[in-house]
């Protein structure tokens, strides 16, 4: 894909977006959104570990992991209100999806209950997840997940993002990443430079979890900023000696440095479409 560059003092834009056309739908007969008892509060969801179906230490771990998680990830949010998980020792565990204790989570003044399974297979994991409504005992959202059990973070992520499109006609925030700079590390610039601490770029997860080291270049990377679709970060490189901008596709593994003129070059800042950058 080609990039247009642009050099910028200082700009303005302004977009005006064409209001959405307005259409009325006829309500369903079967509602798969949870709602409180009491109008304009937010529904109350219990979300408590996995059911691990088998009984490895590596299943049971996955099974706990994803369930904090994923009440993490709802909590953030603040779409809906969630029950502490420390009341959850009241309630007997279920066994499959299909032994709920429903009476007790009515007890404890659930709206919305979240229940998954986590199964190891020759492959990795299988993990199956139901939002029950607790009222009327109706599944209103079900999923399955397969894949490594080292995307156990991944499949809470995922899961949220779904809940909340599904629940809320929202896109969620779980499965987004951060990028950011840091001399963490502790190394210290060589060369010519004397005492001058490396800073390097980064990705994580939007809680700040599975942090991992995009440059390598032992010098000062900065200004990091995503591109609009997620799969490159655009950024500022003391590399050459003079500021310089570099282009890290992340899922290709490739590198790109489009300023290669004399100068110096900084503040990479994307355009919507993500075919320019201003810097």
């Amino acid at each position: 894909m080609t990039r247009t560059l642009v050099a910028l003092a200082a700009a303005a834009l302004l977009i005006a977006a064409p209001r959405a056309q307005q259409t009325t739908q006829q309500p369903s007969e079967v509602s798969t959104t949870i709602s409180s008892d009491q109008a304009g509060i937010a529904p109350r969801f219990a979300v408590p570990d996995f059911i691990a179906l088998s009984r490895d230490a590596e299943t049971i771990d996955a099974a706990q992991t994803i369930g904090r998680v994923l009440w993490d990830d709802l909590n953030f949010e603040r779409e809906f209100a969630l029950i502490p998980r420390d009341v959850y020792a009241t309630i007997p565990a279920p066994t499959s999806l299909a032994t709920v204790p429903f009476d007790r989570w009515r007890e404890l003044n659930a709206d919305g209950l979240i229940v998954g399974t986590v199964q190891k297979t020759d492959l990795g994991v299988r993990v199956e997840v139901r939002l029950f409504n607790v009222r009327s005992r109706q599944s209103v959202f079900a999923k399955e997940y397969s894949g490594s059990v080292a995307n156990r973070r991944l499949y809470a992520h995922t899961i949220s993002d779904e809940i909340h499109q599904q629940q809320r006609a929202l896109r969620g925030v779980a499965r987004s990443k951060l990028t950011f700079n840091s001399d963490r590390d502790g190394e210290r610039m060589v060369g010519t430079v004397e005492n001058r601490g490396v800073k390097e770029i980064y990705i994580a997860d939007y809680d700040g979890e599975n942090q991992r080291r995009v440059t390598t270049q032992r010098s000062l990377n900065i200004t990091s900023t995503w591109s609009p679709d997620g799969r490159s970060i655009a950024y500022t490189s003391y590399r050459r000696g003079a500021p310089t901008i570099f282009i890290s596709n992340i899922f290709q593994g490739t590198l790109e440095e489009p300023t290669k003129s004399a100068g110096q070059n900084w503040l990479p800042a994307w355009s919507p479409d993500g075919t320019r950058i201003a810097f």
